[in-house]
């Protein structure tokens, strides 16, 4: 088993996570066990495979340009601005589930787009609609209600005072109903104690109370948000990026003209009409 730990260039490192996978890829596609922004890696950029990495994209160690090598007692590989230390996993350690790996995702955009990347609730029904708020970075716990002790106090005779708890955490983002009197769903599915995962745009309902989740991290993952142009990498980088952007808008070739008729054809028409009119005005007049 295999821990990693990522960290990005002026930020902390994120939670270690460790895998039992006998071989991953680290990189940018949808399918990488370790997924970075695609602003820093390509879609394939480094496979793990029987103690031994191999880069498929640029990678640095201690500085200097590598292609490959044995993980050993850890080494750190340098993928842009991101840091990758893979080392072996210490006794008792325990796999990290898909969720967490797809959370760590996650929180690296967030810290490339900025605040406006965090996940909100609005409520969109209800009263106070058009409230939105902010979930706190993992780890942690947000209780809404119509009690004066929650975190989210929602002035309703129909929401319990502690009504649901919002856990935002590294394997994701879970709603927890709290025993409440009318109940919590999500996209119509009523929550346990148990609760349930939110994703990008599903709906929460609290009784008559109606929210909106939105995560635009999740969402760029999913490939559903317009491309991001981080401020951060190499001019060389930005300036591909630039060139494509100008190949992908660029005017569509103007469609070819319709052929001409030709004009002989129509004379030589118009004069077989221009006689057989005259043949028939000198019939009427004969």
């Amino acid at each position: 088993m295999l821990r990693i730990e990522v960290s990005e260039a002026g930020q902390g490192a994120m939670p270690a996570i460790d895998l039992d996978d006998p071989s991953f890829m680290i990189g940018s596609a949808v399918g990488s066990r370790v997924r970075l922004p695609a602003s820093a890696a390509q879609p394939d950029h480094v496979k793990i495979e029987a103690g031994r990495w191999h880069a498929l994209g640029p990678v640095t160690v201690d500085n200097a340009p590598a292609r490959e090598g044995a993980i050993g007692e850890g080494v750190t590989l340098a993928i842009d601005t991101y840091r990758v230390r893979i080392a072996p996993s210490p006794p008792g350690a325990v796999a990290a589930p898909v969720q967490r790996t797809e959370s760590l995702a996650r929180e690296l955009l967030r810290n490339l787009m900025g605040s406006g990347a965090q996940p909100t609730l609005e409520i969109e029904r209800g009263k106070h609609a058009g409230t939105k708020r902010t979930l706190p970075p993992p780890e942690s716990k947000t209780v809404i209600g119509r009690g004066d002790d929650v975190d989210w106090r929602i002035d309703d005779n129909d929401l319990s005072r502690t009504h649901a708890e919002v856990r935002r955490g590294w394997d994701g983002i879970r709603i927890v109903d709290l025993d409440s009197k009318n109940g919590t769903k999500v996209d119509g599915d009523k929550v346990t104690r148990e609760g349930l995962m939110l994703r990008d745009g599903c709906l929460v309902e609290l009784g008559p109370i109606v929210m909106r989740f939105r995560d635009p991290a999740e969402k760029h993952l999913q490939g559903d948000a317009p491309a991001f142009r981080p401020l951060l990498g190499s001019a060389k980088r930005r300036a591909e990026e630039a060139a494509a952007a100008a190949s992908s808008t660029a005017a569509p070739a103007a469609p070819a003209e319709a052929p001409r008729l030709s004009t002989v054809p129509f004379y030589a028409a118009l004069a077989i009409m221009v006689l057989a009119l005259a043949g028939l005005v000198w019939v009427l007049s004969s």
